[in-house]
């Protein structure tokens, strides 16, 4: 998503919330994701459109979320598929040859959680 359509989707919710739940007072946005793991800066562009969505998040403190790994997760967005071998994944975007290069490397990703006021 470009930060303009980032930028209209929080714009609606800060007016779909108060609407639709008037007892309710949130303050923050947050989100937990890969797309929030700071070593993607290694490998993308600073005017990329994930650098430039991760920009608007304080991250809080890493904790290791259950259950979750997040190299799969980011395997299983940025490819189609989770069992062909990393010497054989397309490496066509900057994205796809930055999880394929950190993989290789045997690093690994994070699911990070920021949040930054409404």
């Amino acid at each position: 998503m470009t930060p303009e359509a980032v930028t209209a989707s929080l714009d609606e919710a800060r007016t779909f919330f108060p609407r639709h739940f008037p007892d309710e007072r949130y303050t923050a946005f947050s989100c937990g994701s890969w797309l929030l793991d700071p070593q993607l800066r290694d490998y993308l562009p600073e005017d990329s459109n994930i650098v430039r969505f991760q920009r608007r998040f304080e991250l809080e403190p890493y904790e290791e979320p259950e259950g979750l790994d997040a190299d799969v997760e980011v395997r299983r967005f940025v490819f189609p598929t989770l069992t062909t071998p990393l010497d054989r994944l397309p490496r066509r975007t900057v994205l796809q040859r930055a999880v394929v290069d950190h993989l290789k490397a045997g690093r690994h990703w994070y699911w990070r959680r920021g949040r930054f006021p409404i």
